[in-house]
């Protein structure tokens, strides 16, 4: 299959920011944002849009304004699930540190953690600093009970069941409105989008763009294929395909939305005093390691996530250093110009963005699985140690087997090793 290659022509508004970053150097001034939009697009794997090098057209309107980002090649979750994830994405620190997701036994039930009531979070953290903080949020795990909405003046949690949520369209939709109507004060809007997660059900006019012909058992939505069949195999490779096909169709209705979201802060001259993020809670697993969905395992498919940044101060380039959800946190904070927090895992990302060279290299940790045994990785590039509760530990060289289908610790190969 030919790679298809994105428009990269610059947007009006990135062109004229552009410039206006090179008059700033000269002056020797560093512009800095003033507000925020951060977008999450839950189960978005970096590896199936345009900018990542996807041969699939999923992603045209992302893959234009990526010209004016800095666009981060190795960005890590901290979880290959929502709630560890995001507490990690809005406190900077991993996990363990923050709670939320953390397994709770009580006799047969299970349960998961809060966010834990002492750590920090980026609602109450910028509230405090006179910041209008509001979210949209739509998954069962961002429920307001675990605490991630602290701090936010508005917390809109919307959700039925996994196939009746706020399509993207209305997360959009939902968030030019309250732009619209603010006050005057610098802000932190959060879009989380949801499309992608299971069931797969795209709407028109992308529904059949890349499932157009399949003849097989299976329809959509895509019902009945969550946890609990994270081992299910399709019968056959039209199957896989049409799995697949569906999940980048959910990717092609996201990415009209990122262009009318784009489309809408540039008609409210908010581009060039706004710092636009965005990224992904984690992957999703298409049977690579004969697995689906998510949540499970620690392979690349399912931590690999997209971080782009665009606004002031950020110069476009492709970055290779390998980051975390930890650092959103201290590189928002950095970029706003406040005091960084003490003791975070994350580190800011700002020097980075902002032209400068890596900083020095480091380990990178996930952990918490929502379903099977409990594993972490810890990723120091290239190499990638995941351990699993009661089975060996298996290492990876990413650089040489990004696939990970070679134990290096062991020296064995295999089609499905249980990462």
């Amino acid at each position: 299959m030919a790679v298809s290659r994105p428009d990269w022509r610059l947007p009006r508004a990135w062109a004229g920011l552009g410039l206006a970053l090179l008059l700033a150097g000269c002056a020797g001034e560093a512009p800095r944002p003033r507000s925020v939009v951060l977008v999450v697009v839950d189960t978005l794997r970096a590896d199936h849009l345009g900018v990542y090098g996807y041969g699939r057209p999923t992603s045209p309107a992302l893959d234009r304004w990526a010209a004016g980002a800095a666009i981060f090649e190795r960005a890590w979750a901290t979880s290959p699930w929502t709630l560890p994830s995001f507490g990690s994405l809005y406190t900077g620190q991993i996990p363990s540190r923050h709670a939320a997701g953390l397994l709770r036994q009580g006799g047969e039930e299970r349960s998961f953690a809060f966010l834990d009531e002492s750590t920090p979070s980026i609602g109450e953290i910028l509230a405090e600093r006179g910041f209008a903080t509001a979210a949209v949020v739509n998954n069962p795990f961002l429920h307001p009970a675990f605490g991630l909405g602290r701090g936010f003046e508005t917390w809109d949690y919307v959700f039925v069941n996994y196939a009746e949520y706020p399509r993207a369209s209305q997360i959009v939709h939902w968030g030019l409105r309250w732009l619209g109507a603010r006050d005057e004060r610098p802000f932190l809007l959060v879009l989380h989008i949801f499309d992608p997660h299971l069931s797969y059900d795209p709407p028109p006019p992308v529904r059949g763009r890349f499932t157009s012909g399949y003849a097989g058992r299976l329809a959509l939505p895509l019902k009945g294929f969550g946890w609990r069949n994270a081992r299910w195999k399709p019968r056959a490779e039209e199957d896989r395909r049409f799995v697949v096909g569906a999940y980048d169709e959910e990717l092609l209705f996201v990415d009209r939305q990122f262009a009318r979201l784009f489309d809408g802060l540039e008609q409210r001259g908010l581009l060039d005093e706004t710092l636009v993020v965005l990224t992904s809670d984690h992957g999703e697993e298409f049977f690579e390691h004969d697995g689906f969905e998510h949540g499970h395992t620690m392979f690349q498919e399912l931590l690999r996530v997209p971080l782009l940044f665009w606004g002031p101060g950020v110069r476009p380039r492709r970055i290779e250093t390998p980051v975390s959800l930890v650092d959103v946190l201290p590189t928002l904070l950095e970029a706003l110009g406040l005091e960084p927090l003490p003791d975070l895992a994350g580190r800011s990302l700002w020097g980075l963005l902002s032209g400068g060279s890596d900083p020095a290299a480091r380990a990178l940790v996930a952990e918490g699985t929502l379903h099977g045994p409990d594993r972490k990785a810890l990723l120091r590039w290239p190499w990638k140690l995941v351990v699993t509760a009661g089975q060996p530990a298996r290492l990876y060289d990413l650089a040489r087997d990004a696939g990970e289908r070679r134990d290096e610790g062991r020296g064995d190969t295999g089609q499905s090793p249980p990462g």
